[in-house]
């Protein structure tokens, strides 16, 4: 197996062939060319790992300086050169280091082949540590592309771009994110776009629903546990922090986190610590990132969210805007949608979207994006042709679904026989909906309805209304 090739530029042929046979001997594989015509002819072909140049070529066309400056500014491989010469001046020497030349050897009584050989090897070892790291790049950039395409973060209206701006400037400066909003509204799109973004990108990045574990559970997935720790621990396990350190680790549905877990999960973030169950405190270096649908006043309660944790991380909550207030948004994600399930379901689609902009606005998807994904898919999948009737039609039945329950839900109203207690149930209902809908933010829902706050607050005291977080 050769060590590397190496093309050899020299007039001198004794010299060169003298050269050569050391090569040879020690693993190289080695072209001698005279002149610079015979040079240009076999570099493409030979591609040599290393160059060996003399200055001063008899008969050349160009001399070792013009070959030299011509594989700087022509040639996009990435040789090394080591010009190997004897009369030069000084600044000859400086102009052939400025181009790029790995090493100049004097020729004469101080020319040494063992300094040669180590020239040479230790060139052809940088040269290979350069693409390798080329490679890499290359690769790098090939995956972030790729993870894009994968998780599209869909959106050009000015909520969503201010959304999209506050994710990367966290992700930059590498800080937690805490994202918030209405069920459907895109946080784990939302959570990939952050990682796009990190310098962490590449790095393990897991996910953890926390709503889905019990409480036992959630500190051995999160903290790992030592074999016999509890009764089913009947071997060591790893946490997510310590295999998401120097990565990302998102942890969804927050909120559901005991207080207990939820200090592990401060002290983790604040000394990059974590206490083993039943085994001993370790250092990681995990970011986190959070998401809940739970709303500000859920988070800022004590009982169910730690306070010093909420002040940790208060300055970097993001809320997600839901579907209804994204505006012309809904066409980009429809488009994209029905793009995407077309080579799944093999369905061509002739459509103008546009034209369907007010009919897709007058519906509030009150679940958000991923209804509405699953609007397009549950259409691809049960039409043969989607056009623009096809998608009014599927919206009629939705909407007409809407108000069949409206419907029902007003004979509720008309068996209750006082009139007065039959419009406070309404009204109690009314406000209850459109709270909801706005994630029981009181001034926005007051904005939303048309009344003032403080009226807002009167009629929920004076209704019994209470908010998730009070139950």
């Amino acid at each position: 197996m050769t060590k590397g090739k190496v093309l050899i530029l020299e007039d001198d042929v004794v010299l060169a062939d003298q050269v050569a046979l050391i090569l040879n001997r020690y693993n190289y594989e080695v072209l001698i060319t005279a002149n610079s015509d015979l040079f240009f002819e076999e570099l493409r072909v030979f591609n040599p790992d290393v160059i060996l140049l003399d200055v001063y070529l008899v008969g050349s066309k160009l001399n070792g300086i013009q070959v030299l400056k011509h594989l700087k500014d022509k040639m996009d491989l990435n040789y090394k050169v080591i010009v190997i010469s004897g009369e030069v001046s000084s600044n000859q020497v400086q102009e052939i280091r400025e181009m790029g030349a790995y090493h100049f050897i004097e020729k004469g009584s101080s020319f040494s082949t063992n300094q040669l050989l180590l020239h040479i090897d230790n060139a052809i070892t940088l040269k290979r540590q350069e693409e390798e790291h080329i490679g890499l790049q290359i690769e790098y950039i090939n995956m972030k592309k790729q993870f894009t395409r994968s998780f599209p973060f869909i959106g050009e209206s000015p909520a969503i771009k201010a959304v999209r701006e506050k994710i990367h400037k966290l992700a930059e400066v590498d800080e937690d994110l805490f994202l918030i909003g209405e069920t459907g509204t895109g946080k784990e799109v939302a959570a990939n776009y952050y990682y796009i973004s990190s310098q962490r990108f590449g790095k393990p990045f897991h996910t953890l629903n926390c709503s889905a574990l019990t409480e036992t559970l959630i500190e051995s997935e999160l903290f790992g546990h030592v074999k016999g720790s509890f009764t089913s621990a009947d071997r060591n396990k790893t946490g997510f922090f310590e295999e998401c350190s120097n990565g990302l680790l998102f942890l969804d549905e927050v909120t559901n986190l005991s207080l207990v877990a939820q200090s592990k999960i401060l002290r983790a973030i604040e000394n990059k610590e974590i206490q083993v169950v039943g085994g001993s405190m370790k250092k990681v270096n995990t970011r986190l990132i959070f998401a809940s649908n739970a709303h500000m006043d859920l988070l800022s309660d004590s009982s169910k969210f730690r306070r010093d944790l909420f002040y940790r991380i208060e300055g970097n909550i993001i809320e997600l805007p839901p579907l209804r207030d994204r505006g012309e948004d809904i066409l980009l994600l429809m488009s994209f949608f029905l793009t995407n399930f077309s080579h799944q379901y093999n369905i061509n689609d002739q459509l103008d979207l546009t034209t369907l902009k007010s009919s897709l606005l007058s519906y509030s998807w009150p679940g958000n994006i991923r209804e509405l994904r699953n609007f397009c898919k549950f259409m691809m999948i049960n039409e043969q042709n989607i056009t623009n009737a096809t998608i009014q039609k599927h919206l009629e039945h939705k909407l007409s679904g809407k108000i069949r329950d409206l419907d029902t839900d007003n004979a509720k109203y008309l068996e209750i026989p006082s009139l007065k207690d039959s419009v406070a149930q309404y009204e109690r209902d009314y406000l209850l909906h459109h709270l909801e809908r706005n994630a029981w933010q009181v001034s926005k829902t007051a904005r939303s309805i048309g009344i003032e706050r403080t009226t807002l607050y009167k009629k929920i005291k004076q209704l019994s209304i209470t908010s998730p977080a009070e139950n």
